[in-house]
């Protein structure tokens, strides 16, 4: 009786001893075995991320993921992801918590990519998130687009490249024969002539060389090119003398539209008191015509006296009628 009671302690003891090695097993792979520090990231897609998806600092495991809370927004939903971490771990302020899969079968993980500052997030605090790509979406996603391309584009594409070939392949069935024959004709006829272009080529270069291209003629030519170069030296030179000049000219405009400006009150002025002379003079204009006539007659008058008695210039009235006093 007492040996079977020790083998029911023996047996208690190693199933308790068993569980608490589970438990403590457990913890270990769950990451949950001592204080943490609470932080949270913020990603638009939590896709394959869940309670206990581990969290990973530059490729060691610091803790997991606690919970996940949906975030309403007025452009889209987001989603605040509270992780637990080691207590006392050093995070800087300007670090990134990744999204990723370590492989192509592997679970997702929270990979924190340690920053450069020396500034660090307090517990608490949020670490900027980067949202994963989901591989097998994209691929799915880039399927669907080449299906969709290969529908609307290339298919019309070669059926048209298709028809395109089947109205080539008809066209040069039906002319091909009288194109070659034509191609025959042309080149019996190179043939034929051959002989006789080539003799004429032989001659023209001959008679180039002998006449054309002569010494004297070589001479000229060159003298013609010299001359060339020359006018086209003065041209260039009378080109940069009429820049000159027009750039003088712009100045003198520039100069001028200067002198207007800064003297428009004193043009204004002028031209003011010129109306005003004009004014005054047209006012007065008939006065002096008429006084004008007046001194006129007077000095026709005058001119007509003196004509007859010249004498009055000296004794200022006529003489007596010598006449009248012998009478």
């Amino acid at each position: 009786m007492q040996d079977s009671r020790i083998n029911y302690v023996v047996v208690g003891a190693f199933v308790s001893a068993m569980l608490v090695a589970f438990v403590v097993v457990i913890s270990v792979l769950a990451g949950r075995t001592g204080a943490t520090d609470n932080y949270y990231t913020v990603y638009d897609n939590v896709t394959g991320i869940k309670y206990g998806t581990q969290v990973f600092y530059e490729g060691y495991q610091i803790g997991q993921v606690a919970s996940i809370e949906p975030l309403a927004s007025d452009k889209a939903v987001l989603f605040k992801v509270n992780l637990e971490v080691k207590r006392g771990w050093r995070i800087p302020e300007d670090s990134l918590a990744r999204a990723t899969v370590s492989g192509l079968l592997s679970a997702m993980t929270v990979d924190i990519r340690g920053g450069r500052s020396v500034q660090l997030i307090a517990p608490g605090g949020q670490i900027k998130g980067v949202s994963a790509t989901n591989f097998f979406a994209t691929l799915s996603e880039l399927g669907a687009q080449f299906g969709d391309l290969s529908t609307e584009s290339l298919k019309p594409m070669l059926n048209n490249l298709n028809h395109l070939i089947i109205d080539f392949d008809n066209a040069t069935r039906d002319r091909l024969p009288g194109i070659l024959k034509d191609a025959q004709t042309v080149v019996g006829a190179l043939a034929h002539d051959a002989p006789e272009i080539t003799a004429s080529l032989k001659r023209s270069s001959a008679l180039l060389e002998t006449d054309v291209l002569k010494p004297e003629n070589r001479k000229h030519i060159d003298a013609t090119l010299a001359s060339v170069d020359k006018a086209t030296s003065d041209i260039a030179t009378m080109t940069a003398q009429l820049d000159e000049t027009r750039r003088a000219i712009n100045h003198a405009t520039a100069s001028i539209d200067k002198i207007i400006q800064n003297n428009a009150g004193n043009v204004d002025e002028a031209i003011r008191d010129m109306r005003y002379t004009l004014g005054t003079a047209a006012r007065y204009a008939d006065d002096i015509a008429q006084n004008a006539d007046e001194t006129s007659r007077n000095l026709a008058e005058f001119s007509r006296a003196l004509r007859e008695n010249p004498g009055l210039i000296i004794s200022g009235s006529a003489p007596a009628d010598q006449a009248k006093s012998r009478k």
